[in-house]
């Protein structure tokens, strides 16, 4: 560009070729110069120039050794950020290892940790294990047979729980251990199984002291009572004071089947002074009704006598109705019978009135008309019989009725 002069320029006197810095501009502005041929500058200029450019030159060279110390400082910023970074990652990586080696000596130890506690469990579990066994083998003894399920299974629950509680290091004393939580497990049922006994003996003393009239429905309600009253008791009650309990308990129950004994004996008693002939079930359905009731408003401690004398007058009643009304079914049948027998004497006293000419032979076989008799006569003797009467009484009526139809 110098040579052709695009730019301007010149030499210095030891040949360096120079250029001016506002051609530079000039032609970086695109701006069209007149090309001016290289020229040799006169000694002054030169020397001018010369010390120009040298100026600039110390002045570009003082700025290049700042720039460059410049740079140099920051070249060794950037080595020793550099260096320490680099310093910095291998501490951290060094730390890093130390605590990757520090976590694996942990989960070394935990693994280790883990197989013994596992190992631990393992132990537990067996030595739990075969002391279950000992007291399933224990609690099936035969002296404890008596057990029920359900207490069977509580004592086993509570032989669990002790044997949870305790570690193999326990394994020389678990015999000594089972035995007594048994022995104490068992304690309170052996207690209630022991009263239980009392209780049913107490019971069947007592059922065997009722009346001996009792009913089964009775003996289920003096059952009942026994049992409630024996159950507030404690089990450590003795056997007397449970039978006393049991006595005060059943004493209304025993007064109101010795009382319904002795009613159902006087009512039985009532019926058989009744008269034996004519009475009827409505008879005596009656009287127990009635001695029922009177016997039910009688105070419980009453004598047999006493009783017996408050029936007499219904007892008598009765029976004096019963008389009468057979009294009655006697004449009644009396009646029928001396009727039928004056019914029976038309046809004789007919053939008599023939005999003796006080009627006509036509007469005497004119059923209409002795049909008619006998009706009348029946419907007389109905009216007028009482059935106390005798044949003869009859007979005499009888003609009487018939002279009178005649006439």
């Amino acid at each position: 560009m110098a040579r052709e002069g695009r730019i301007n320029s010149f030499r210095t006197p030891g040949g360096h070729l120079r250029i001016l810095a506002e051609s530079i501009e000039n032609v970086r502005e695109h701006r069209q110069t007149q090309p001016r041929p290289v020229r040799d500058a006169s000694p002054v200029l030169q020397n001018r120039r010369e010390r120009v450019e040298e100026l600039t030159l110390e002045a570009q060279e003082h700025r290049a050794r700042r720039e460059l110390a410049r740079l140099q400082q920051e070249e060794q910023k950037e080595a020793e950020t550099q260096e320490a970074e680099a310093e910095a990652r291998e501490q951290a990586a060094a730390q890093r290892e130390a605590e990757l080696e520090i976590e694996r000596e942990r989960l070394r130890q935990d693994r280790t940790k883990e197989m013994r506690r596992r190992e631990a469990e393992s132990e537990v579990a067996a030595f739990h294990c075969r002391w279950l066994d000992e007291a399933n083998t224990a609690i099936s003894a035969r002296e404890y047979s008596w057990l029920s399920p359900s207490q069977r299974k509580e004592i086993l629950e509570g032989l669990e729980a002790e044997i949870e509680k305790r570690h193999p290091t326990d394994e020389h004393r678990m015999a000594t251990i089972l035995k007594r939580s048994l022995e104490s497990l068992v304690e309170p049922f052996q207690r209630h199984q022991q009263a239980q006994e009392k209780r049913q003996r107490v019971t069947e003393h007592a059922l065997r002291n009722l009346p001996y009239s009792a009913t089964g429905a009775e003996r289920v309600r003096v059952t009942a009572a026994i049992r409630d009253a024996l159950r507030r008791l404690d089990d450590d009650a003795d056997e007397c004071e449970m039978r006393v309990t049991a006595q005060e308990a059943i004493q209304p129950l025993c007064i109101a089947i010795e009382k319904r004994s002795l009613d159902e004996r006087l009512i039985e008693w009532a019926t058989r002074e009744l008269p034996y002939w004519g009475q009827t079930d409505r008879d005596e359905a009656r009287l127990r009704r009635e001695c029922a009731e009177i016997l039910q408003e009688l105070p419980a401690d009453i004598t047999d006598a006493e009783a017996k004398e408050a029936l007499e007058p219904t007892i008598s009643e009765i029976a004096e109705e019963i008389e009468e009304r057979q009294a009655q079914k006697q004449r009644d049948t009396q009646k029928a019978n001396l009727i039928q027998e004056g019914v029976a004497e038309v046809s004789h006293y007919l053939w008599q009135l023939k005999q003796d000419g006080e009627i006509s032979p036509e007469e005497y076989l004119d059923y209409d008309l002795r049909a008619d008799l006998q009706e009348a006569v029946r419907d007389e003797l109905e009216s007028e019989l009482s059935g106390e009467e005798t044949t003869k009484e009859v007979k005499a009526l009888v003609r009487e009725i018939i002279d009178e139809e005649l006439e």
